[in-house]
């Protein structure tokens, strides 16, 4: 067993060195501490040194975890314990290896035993502080469960050996001593479990997945069928988001111990994340019957609650968490998130106000209060928003496109396109984030060929999105290409058979490819979808009135204007098709409401030209044809 403890306290002390030479011009307090261990005749020297140095750096860490604590509340971001001690646990760095000192003391019974003294100086960085909190609260959860644990083990494995040393002291047998000599290298191999266990935390923390991994699994080494190494590997697997490997070692540590809550509520995110919501439930459920008193639980089947859109009984669930917990801003982040869901945007944002008031710097409620504020259209708050949860998290992709859907609602094209451009950058995947900037290209800036592109990289995306093949439809027939957006139609069409509007707009293609039957077809199609649709009612007249079929246009046309009065086009067309009926007077009239409606019509000027000319007043029908001319209508 020597061979093996020297091989390990020199791997610990190379991992530790390796740690503290990543720290790089940061300013650190550092805190010196000594610890001390003995080993009689029958014990390893080099597990008595361990055992000291690792005392001697949670006398340090402890140390420094005061100062933390004051300081964290002097920057008005105060943590608790549990917050201190996971930070000061597993972010601590060995400024220099150990130094190390011994002496030889005679015991009661003529036995010797050896002291060793253990002088470390380690380093831990406060801005750890601002690194934490904008951890997500799951891994927060993980990692002071992971260290609580860490400190009971050690606890119970320092009490061990000090009751088998006594023990030892008393035996009056050789065979006893033989067994509690084994008892004792036992223990030891526990030590150096919990060793590589602890090593194995700091690279979890530090993100390091694969690193703690492999630490967890030299821990098992040591300690075989050790069902919280299982579930430390479980947990890093479901941060490496390779769900199924995190399964596996968590069957595991329910297969050693039934009983372990936090491996059902550790399998239970693993569901969670792979959208099994329902054996997620199952897990969780049972966490909480092992455990009635802890929080997350409550808050994770909450989430999968949600995920089913069972909102009563998430929302529960979120209760009882806030009930366990009255400062969880995520619970309170995530029962708002169920009321924007619900469109209650009031509740929604009181909930996330909560979440911030626990915790300032919770970009995602920010991020949610800002989506909320812009469903109430109120933009200005919704902007300060996510402005702050991008200042929190630069990279937050979804923030820049809701703020790019705002700037657009307020005519702010160029900013609008700025940020979809900044969430296309931080994910090229960004399927909405296209096909937004593409409407804002062909429907605010006419640049038809710009928007095509974007609606192509959509549509390369998510080959089944019809709106995207709609609105491509849309973009080629605006530069003429009507075949290509009669393709694009049919395509919508295919994906969504009640599409009307793709109806109505493959009916206007065929109307520009001279297919007068077929655009009415179209037309008649899309009034069956949607029977109140103006719109439709009109473009069906208009072609109409270009058959001649006057009588029919007619009938259109009034019902469109019955659905709609202030409707500019529909009166222009019933005027068009009254001047080819030669009712001049009747023409007249609805060109004059068509310009009241909407003075920029160049064509309706003109038209209203001729009909003064038939009517022998030829001086206002110059005049209009002017302004048709001025307006860029020439006949």
């Amino acid at each position: 067993m020597g061979k093996i403890i020297r091989r390990t306290l020199t791997a610990l002390l190379i991992v530790i060195l390796a740690l503290s030479a990543a720290i790089v011009g940061a300013v650190i307090k550092p805190y010196t501490a000594t610890g001390e261990d003995y080993a009689n005749e029958v014990e390893s020297q080099d597990i008595a040194k361990l055992r000291a140095r690792d005392k001697a750096i949670k006398k340090a860490t402890k140390e420094a975890g005061v100062y933390l604590k004051t300081y964290s509340r002097s920057v008005n971001n105060e943590l608790t314990d549990d917050e201190v001690t996971a930070i000061t646990s597993n972010a601590w760095q060995l400024v220099s290896e150990p130094k190390y000192s011994s002496k030889i003391v005679k015991g009661s019974d003529e036995t010797s035993i050896i002291i060793w003294t253990a002088t470390v100086e380690v380093n831990v960085d406060d801005s750890e502080i601002q690194s934490w909190i904008k951890r997500d609260d799951k891994d927060k959860s993980t990692i002071i469960e992971q260290t609580r644990e860490a400190q009971k083990s050690a606890e119970e494995n320092e009490r061990k050996i000090e009751d088998l040393r006594e023990k030892y002291n008393r035996a009056t047998s050789q065979a006893e001593r033989d067994r509690i000599i084994k008892q004792m290298n036992d223990a030891d191999r526990d030590f150096l479990a919990n060793q590589k266990n602890e090593e194995g935390l700091k690279l979890h923390y530090a993100e390091d997945y694969y690193g703690a991994i492999k630490c967890y699994r030299e821990a098992l080494k040591f300690k075989p069928n050790w069902d919280w190494a299982y579930n430390n590997i479980g947990c890093a697997y479901n941060n490496l988001k390779q769900y199924e490997k995190a399964i596996q070692n968590l069957n595991k540590v329910i297969e050693l111990n039934p009983n372990y809550e936090k491996a059902y509520t550790n399998r239970g995110n693993s569901y969670n994340y792979l959208g099994q919501n329902e054996l997620a439930i199952q897990d969780y459920t049972k966490a909480i019957k092992l455990n009635p008193n802890e929080d997350m639980p409550y808050n994770n089947r909450g989430v999968a609650y949600k995920n089913l859109q069972q909102y009563e009984l998430a929302i529960q669930d979120f209760n009882k968490a806030i009930k366990l917990n009255p400062n969880f801003d995520l619970a309170y982040n995530n029962r708002g998130v169920i009321y924007k869901n619900l469109q209650k945007y009031e509740l929604a944002i009181k909930d996330f106000n909560k979440a911030i008031t626990f915790n300032p710097n919770f970009e995602k409620a920010y991020y949610n209060r800002g989506v909320s504020y812009k469903n109430l259209q109120q933009y200005k708050l919704a902007i300060q928003d996510f402005n702050k949860a991008i200042e929190l998290y630069p990279n937050y992709q979804s923030a820049y496109f809701e703020r790019g859907c705002i700037y657009c609602d307020l005519g702010q094209y160029e900013r609008a396109i700025k940020d979809y451009n900044k969430a296309i950058q931080l994910n090229p995947n960004y399927t909405e984030a296209y096909y937004n900037r593409g409407t804002v290209y062909a429907e605010d800036l006419k640049q038809y060929e710009r928007a095509i592109q974007d609606y192509n990289k959509a549509i390369q995306l998510n080959p089944n999105w019809d709106y995207a093949y709609y609105n491509r439809g849309l973009n080629y027939g605006n530069l003429g290409q009507h075949e290509r957006a009669i393709q694009d139609y049919n395509k919508a069409i295919q994906l969504n058979p009640n599409y009307f509007k793709a109806y109505t707009n493959r009916g206007i293609s065929y109307y520009y490819l001279g297919q007068n039957e077929r655009a009415i077809q179209d037309f008649d199609k899309a009034i069956q979808l949607n029977p109140n649709g103006a719109y439709i009612y009109n473009s069906r007249g208009f072609v109409y009135y270009i058959m001649k079929k006057y009588d029919l246009a007619l009938k259109d046309v009034n019902k469109a204007l019955q659905l709609n009065t202030n409707f500019a086009e529909c009166y222009d067309t019933r005027g068009c098709i009254y001047l080819a009926m030669k009712n001049y007077d009747k023409a007249l009239t609805d060109f004059n409401k068509t310009l009241q409606l909407n003075p920029n019509m160049g064509e309706t000027y003109y038209n209203r030209g001729k009909c003064y000319k038939e009517l022998g007043d030829e001086e206002k029908a110059q005049a209009d044809f002017a302004k048709a001319k001025e307006l860029g209508y020439d006949g």
